[in-house]
């Protein structure tokens, strides 16, 4: 997926569509996880991290001013 597929994404989750929102988390769920790892060491932790790394950002997705930053903001 394109940086203009997240864009898409995030518009139809901001319009109601949760689906979409589950796409992006399958999408760079992995990633955020193996972040979490590394930075904290422990495999099991870092999914509780991951957990609420997604959970925060689907409560917080309307403050996204740039949805083509997604991931930049995610990691933020």
């Amino acid at each position: 997926m394109k940086r203009e597929d997240d864009v898409q994404l995030i518009h139809a989750v901001l319009s109601g569509d949760d689906s979409a929102f589950d796409i992006l988390v399958k999408k760079y769920q992995k990633s955020v996880h193996a972040l979490a790892w590394r930075k904290i060491g422990d495999f099991h932790y870092a999914q509780e991290i991951t957990q609420d790394t997604f959970l925060r950002a689907y409560q917080k997705l309307s403050t996204l001013k740039d949805p083509g930053q997604f991931l930049r903001w995610l990691y933020v």
